[in-house]
């Protein structure tokens, strides 16, 4: 008897949606104000790129077998998420001029809100 294969959850698919709002927001805002896009774009950058990471990072092993390493690579995913993100606050805030602080965390906090409909865009 064969033994069930279980598929990985689609969890690329926030990042895709991620991706997409970060677009449809910079393009929304380019024909307002070119320097709230960019601390738009960057700000769903802050977001999109570590979250990315951390799923890359905890999807990457499956199978029981590999159970403890998929905690650890959960809890790296988490650690690298965390310094991505702070890092990349630093270097927007360090290398961006002019920016629009408000745009860019409004953006970020969008983009992050993207998370609450995983249970829906994981179906």
């Amino acid at each position: 008897m064969k033994s069930p294969h279980l598929r990985k959850p689609p969890v690329f698919r926030v990042i895709l949606v991620q991706a997409i709002v970060t677009i449809l927001l910079t393009a929304g805002l380019f024909v307002v104000d070119k320097t709230a896009a960019v601390s738009a774009f960057l700000g769903g950058l802050v977001c999109l790129v570590p979250n990315a990471y951390l799923v890359f990072k905890a999807f990457s092993l499956s199978g029981a077998r590999a159970a403890k390493n998929i905690v650890k690579n959960f809890y790296r995913g988490e650690a690298g998420k965390f310094l991505l993100t702070a890092s990349g606050f630093a270097l927007v805030f360090a290398l961006v001029k002019p920016l629009d602080a408000v745009v860019l965390f409004g953006a970020f906090m969008l983009v992050q809100a993207v998370n609450w409909f995983t249970p829906w865009l994981l179906k």
